[in-house]
């Protein structure tokens, strides 16, 4: 039996997988310190393995899954993350996109497990997916503080010296 709301729900977190995968291949290409590049690939590889085990949970569900495309939401991002690259130090314009994304699909996964509809096994497997995202994201945001540490803003737009 096909569970749909289970497969429509696994349908809608892929294509939010698709979107980070793309968001953070920018990031990772944007950075210029190693370490942050180094975390980005990990949280990337991460969410591939999840897009990959979703796709997989969705046949075993007997489902058909969709061609996943992304979303325009994902889109948008990616479009923000370029104008804002412009601007900001490239590393923590990155990991800031990279912690927005892991912290918008926590919420979106939060939402799904919530939902009465989907059966206890996806439910389940969301909730092991959600560990693995919060630690992600844990791992993104120790590092953007560190950097934002690292360089006071003074560093970054310096006062003119005082007459």
């Amino acid at each position: 039996m096909a569970f749909h709301h289970d497969i429509a729900c696994l349908n809608r977190l892929a294509n939010i997988l698709v979107d980070a995968r793309r968001l953070y291949a920018r990031a990772a290409r944007i950075a210029d310190d190693p370490d942050v590049v180094e975390r980005i690939d990990r949280t990337m590889a991460e969410r591939e393995k999840l897009l990959t085990d979703i796709r997989s949970l969705i046949i075993s569900l007997h489902g058909a899954g969709e061609r996943n495309n992304g979303t325009f939401l994902g889109a948008a991002h990616k479009a923000f993350l370029n104008v804002r690259s412009l601007f900001d130090q490239d590393e923590r314009a990155s990991l800031g996109e990279v912690l927005r994304g892991e912290r918008y699909l926590c919420d979106e996964i939060r939402k799904a497990i919530r939902n009465d509809e989907l059966s206890a096994e996806v439910r389940a497997f969301l909730g092991l997916a959600l560990d693995r995202i919060v630690n992600a994201e844990m791992r993104i945001e120790g590092k953007l503080e560190e950097v934002e540490h690292a360089r006071p803003i003074e560093s970054i737009h310096p006062m003119p010296p005082h007459s």
